[in-house]
């Protein structure tokens, strides 16, 4: 088997690539050396986590409080130790049954095309899927969505051509050579074939996964009564996964020291903090504020923890109506008409609110993103130790939602007197992350990443070269560009993790920077990533906004 190669894919994550190839010695050669680094780390906190993928583990630390060639050194003993791990054909993980109905159209609606492709009986293919175990070899895509391993390739069917808008949570699908299973409601245009009514992600529930990469799954089988009457406590207590009240950690009760309510809420106003940090192993995305420096900033002006939640808007603000006496801070995009009670508001500053007063924020002139923080912090059920909303897997903030009118919220229990915490400079283009208006592009400073290699030189001068221009369709998930191809075709890549400001270059040769509420894992290969001091100003161009990449090409190691 090959041996391992180490290279830096962002600044604060690093990649242990493996042989490139989809297969269980592979698999169990990384599920050996997570096990051994893990080990290692175990005393080292700013190790954040290890994500195993098909053919790779990529590390995230704490790169103000750790070397990547510490790292590096450690990750070489663990392949060392494991050296030789695979080959022996010994499975570390355990074997998940889950029960499927397949018999019903409800369940299975697309059962019936996959056995005409296949020219099967619904007996026969049904016995086919549920005979396998299926290897884990990572999560991704959704919380808990298991990339498995194993299908029978009489089975193998194309892809809808036109996605459902709509999966049910439970489903069992077939997409090309793959099958999976859909932990939550999600579109998707992969082939339903059945059901199951057991919840497999389930934050109200110890364990909150059932399973994990390395492990394996089994599809059982089971009626449509045996669905409609299934008693999820009685399986877990069967699979030995006990099955209890989710662990207090992810419940927290807070001293409420006052509120606010949205009037109206602006075009895009969500709860964010710092984003949650150790689960992308089970797929669950960063998000987060966008723009980090100015979420510090306002939290400070306020005398806040560094990580208390506060409100990020989008472009239109909200309408305030403050319930107790509160201070704030705006920063970010300027709101240049934000008022309270009718009295102009400054941005970066520090203002105090009575109850019963009212904050309009407006449209903002210049930037897109502004955050409102609020003495205290905005107070919101944690998933996972943090706060931040998830549009796309519907957790954290107020019922992983944007915030409506109507909604009421808490506010932890601010010192009104409490000194401004010192946050220190912010950069060049300006204390809120935002390009000066000049007709020269956005620089952004980037470092190369886990497949840099793949483009040569020439296309990493192009790519550096090349003067692009932000897209209408960029949002929370990713920053989209207009501009010259690479022109390097297929960038396809066997799937591995996905760093924040990562620069994966699409099937069409253009960059796309992946943010807060990226999936964890994707396949397209990634060019470069773009620091976090540029990523701030990043996440407040506009549309039309035209930037070039700059990689510090004695970033890698």
């Amino acid at each position: 088997m090959d041996a391992a190669k180490i290279v830096l894919a962002s600044e604060d994550s690093l990649q242990i690539q493996f042989e490139q190839k989809i297969c269980p010695e592979v698999n169990r050669r990384i599920s050996a050396f997570v096990e051994e680094f893990s080990s290692l780390t175990k005393d080292m906190p700013e190790v954040f986590e290890i994500v195993p993928t098909y053919c790779a583990a990529s590390v995230y630390f704490d790169e103000k409080k750790c070397k990547p060639s510490l790292l590096k050194k450690i990750a070489l003993e663990a392949l060392e130790k494991t050296c030789g791990a695979g080959s022996d054909g010994v499975d570390s993980g355990k074997t998940i049954r889950i029960p499927v109905c397949y018999e019903d159209k409800e369940f299975a609606p697309d059962l019936e095309r996959v056995c005409a492709n296949a020219r099967l009986s619904e007996e026969e293919a049904v016995k086919i899927h549920s005979s396998t175990d299926y290897l884990i070899y990572m999560m991704g895509f959704l919380p808990g969505f298991p990339y498995l391993g194993g299908m029978d390739e009489r089975l193998e069917t194309p892809r809808l051509k036109t996605p459902r808008t709509k999966i049910p949570a439970g489903s069992v699908a077939i997409g090309g050579k793959q099958t999976g299973l859909y932990p939550m409601e999600s579109p998707g245009g992969w082939n339903i074939i059945g059901r199951t009514p057991l919840k497999v992600f389930d934050l109200e529930r110890d364990p909150i996964f059932l399973y994990k990469a390395g492990d394996k799954i089994r599809f059982d089988p089971i009626s449509k009564e045996d669905f409609e009457r299934f008693d999820e406590k009685k399986w877990l207590e069967e699979m030995g996964l006990g099955g209890g009240a989710a662990k207090s950690a992810l419940k927290e009760k807070y001293e409420c020291g006052g509120g606010i309510e949205i009037l109206e809420a602006g075009l895009m106003t969500t709860i964010q903090d710092g984003g949650v940090v150790g689960f992308q192993k089970y797929g669950i995305s960063q998000s987060g504020a966008m723009d980090k420096a100015s979420f510090d900033l306002a939290n400070a002006l306020c005398g806040n923890g560094e990580n208390a939640a506060c409100l990020e808007t989008t472009l239109l603000g909200p309408k305030i109506r403050f319930t107790s006496d509160c201070a704030f801070a705006i920063c970010g995009a300027a709101f240049d008409g934000a008022a309270l009670d009718g009295v102009h508001v400054e941005m970066n500053k520090r203002i105090f609110a009575k109850a019963g007063s009212v904050l309009e924020c407006g449209r903002a002139s210049k930037g897109l993103r502004s955050y409102i923080a609020f003495g205290g912090g905005v107070l919101a059920h944690k998933v996972f130790g943090s706060a931040s909303t998830n549009i796309k897997s519907k957790i954290g903030g107020y019922g992983g939602r944007p915030l409506a009118a109507g909604d009421t919220l808490a506010l932890g229990c601010g010192n009104a007197a409490a000194t401004p915490r010192f946050v220190g400079a912010l950069g060049e283009s300006g204390a809120f992350g935002m390009s000066r208006a000049c007709e020269e592009p956005l620089v952004l400073e980037c470092v190369k990443s886990s497949q840099s290699d793949f483009f040569g030189a020439e296309g990493l001068e192009k790519f550096s070269a090349a003067v692009y221009t932000v897209g209408a369709q960029s949002d929370r998930m990713g920053i989209r560009f207009d501009g010259p191809s690479l022109d390097c075709g297929k960038t396809d890549i066997i799937s591995d993790a996905i760093p924040f400001g990562a620069v994966q270059i699409t099937s069409a040769g253009l960059p796309l920077v992946m943010a807060a509420d990226r999936q964890t894992t994707g396949g397209y290969a990634k060019i470069a990533c773009v620091k976090k001091a540029s990523m701030h100003k990043l996440a407040q161009a506009l549309p039309g906004t035209k930037v070039r990449f700059k990689i510090d090409r004695r970033s890698n190691f």
